[in-house]
């Protein structure tokens, strides 16, 4: 039905903004009445004497776990996050969020009613992907909000996400087996023109720059790493709920890609497939699952096949650590160190490396010898608590731009 819906309010919105200017209005009043309630039970911000809002896009979930790290462990700090969906058919997995200003909301007075009150309550933003959190998200940049914001005495910084800001090309050359090396069709072409923008408008950026997987050091070399948050114990409860990893007559293999084409999903599907097809492995691909149920699928299975082409360690690596589950994924040499060295312990990296060429190999190993992957699946736990549980997290955010 929601296709049907949407169609219809796109013909009637079509038909109202045929009419002439006095009588538009007129009818757009109703409209413009109930987004502006919508704005105003915005929560507004706790008193704290630091005052930090992230957004528009909570990509994953992070920013309101951000949110929640920074009130968590810095004390004297308050926080919220913002997302706005794009279309009114936005998946978003049921990620939480602080405030959701809806498409409909958007059709109020957004920079009056929102706008105004971010810069009378807080004292730090921290844009996603470049895009403005006062007004006009989806088609605006941050460059539109800092002097604003500079003005209201508000410090600034911007976090990075990956496909937003890593160039295709520069990809292909440094990984062999990058997504982007094949021929490009419309996708990765606009991709990359977004990649373009967002790095033609860098050099005007006042403030810091982080990014949220370590691999995203290669393109801003300049860049802090913002680790990723994932709620480690409830992932933990979850496993200890199911059967201990890999401890099965065979080995169920979970694969959750979040965009297919940027997993190295169309391997993934032949190898796990043929080798569920030989008894070897129970195969399992997830799509479209809310958010607040991946802890249970992710408990259900021995080993997590992330991305195994990209090179980053995304969010559900670091859920899969937190169940305790074996990792597997491509890491470059780079990132490993990265990782190694930014860890309290200077552990190892607890994801068995795999590549297109190398996938089947690995999880025939894997299914031969479960004995041999245990440890690192168990050490995955400590490693997420260490790393992902938002202490490091918040510790970044005060470094970097709290404190300033």
């Amino acid at each position: 039905m929601a296709e049907p819906v949407s169609s219809l309010r796109r013909l009637a919105w079509r038909a109202v903004a045929a009419l002439p200017g006095p009588v538009r209005e007129l009818a757009r009043l109703p409209v413009r009445l109930r987004a502006d309630a919508e704005l105003r039970a915005l929560a507004p911000m706790p008193e704290a004497d630091r005052r930090l809002y992230l957004g528009p896009l909570n990509t994953a979930g992070q920013a309101w776990a951000w949110a929640r790290a920074a009130e968590r462990h810095l004390p004297g700090t308050a926080a919220q996050n913002l997302w706005v969906p794009r279309t009114l058919e936005q998946a978003h997995f049921g990620y939480p969020a602080d405030h959701t200003i809806s498409v409909r909301a958007r059709q109020g007075r957004v920079r009056q009613l929102h706008g105004e009150r971010v810069l009378r309550e807080a004292s730090h933003v921290l844009f996603e992907s470049g895009r403005p959190v006062l007004d006009n998200f989806v088609d605006g940049s941050m460059l539109d909000d800092q002097p604003v914001l500079a003005e209201a005495g508000i410090r600034s910084g911007v976090l990075w996400h990956g496909s937003e800001i890593r160039d295709l090309r520069e990809h292909a050359a440094r990984y062999p087996h990058s997504p982007f090396a094949a021929e490009w069709d419309d996708y990765f072409t606009l991709l990359q023109s977004i990649v373009d923008a967002n790095r033609a408008r860098l050099a005007d950026v006042d403030g810091p720059v982080l990014v949220s997987t370590p691999d995203l050091l290669d393109v801003l070399p300049g860049a802090t790493w913002l680790p990723l948050v994932v709620d480690v114990e409830r992932f933990a409860t979850a496993a200890g709920q199911a059967h201990p990893a890999l401890g099965g007559e065979r080995p169920v293999v979970l694969h959750a890609p979040s965009n297919p084409r940027l997993k190295g999903t169309a391997v993934v599907e032949e190898v796990l497939t043929r080798l569920d097809g030989e008894g070897v492995v129970e195969y399992r691909r997830l799509s479209g699952v809310p958010h607040d149920q991946m802890a249970g699928f992710v408990a259900d299975a021995d080993v997590v096949v992330d991305q195994i082409v990209l090179g980053n360690p995304g969010v559900l690596v670091a859920e899969s650590w937190a169940a305790g589950r074996l990792v597997v994924a491509h890491l470059s040499d780079e990132v490993r160190r990265r990782m190694q060295e930014a860890d309290p312990e200077g552990a190892d990296v607890p994801v068995v490396e795999a590549d297109p060429t190398s996938l089947e190999e690995v999880v025939r190993e894997i299914a031969a010898h479960p004995e041999s992957f245990r440890g690192t699946a168990e050490s995955g736990v400590g490693w997420a608590r260490r790393n992902h549980d938002g202490r490091r997290s918040a510790a970044v955010l005060d470094e970097a731009l709290l404190s300033r």
